[in-house]
């Protein structure tokens, strides 16, 4: 994947609105000094070029059932972990997994809407159907600060 050069507006576009996604487009500009057409055609080319994507985010502590983990996983890849990246990616509770490096092959965070037997049965049925994953462990998060995310795949309330 390249890498993008953001020039200095669209780094002040990025950070305000990570700290304000509701930001009006004319307040963006304002504080910016420049147009609101401007600010409008920057976001699109930023969205566009999958740089940059404003959502809405939950904070899982504030449902009581939902739970939060990271799960390390030891992969057989045969030469092929991009691919086994995006299949685990893909799964339903997955909201991220990773290529890391130490003792596992791919992290991923998982949350799990409808608690510990929910993801009870993602760390023993969904990710060892995965023929390729040979170990693995799960980090339950206990407690967590700023810890805002998407809705997980799979999720359709909370």
């Amino acid at each position: 994947m390249d890498k993008t050069n953001l020039d200095t507006l669209d780094n002040e576009i990025i950070r305000l609105l990570t700290e304000n996604g509701r930001m009006p487009i004319g307040e963006l500009a304002k504080k910016l000094k420049v147009t609101s057409p401007t600010i409008r055609n920057r976001i699109k080319d930023l969205e566009k070029n999958g740089i940059f994507k404003v959502s809405g985010l939950i904070d899982p502590s504030k449902h009581h059932e939902m739970i939060t983990a990271l799960v390390a996983m030891s992969i057989q890849s045969h030469g092929k972990l991009d691919k086994i990246l995006d299949k685990i990616n893909q799964l339903p509770n997955v909201v991220w997994a990773g290529v890391v490096a130490g003792r596992y092959d791919i992290i991923a965070e998982v949350v799990c809407v409808n608690g510990k037997e929910e993801l009870y049965r993602f760390t023993t049925e969904t990710i060892l159907k995965m023929a390729n994953v040979v170990r693995s462990e799960t980090f339950l998060i206990l407690k967590s600060r700023d810890n805002w995310l998407c809705l997980p795949k799979g999720a359709e309330e909370i």
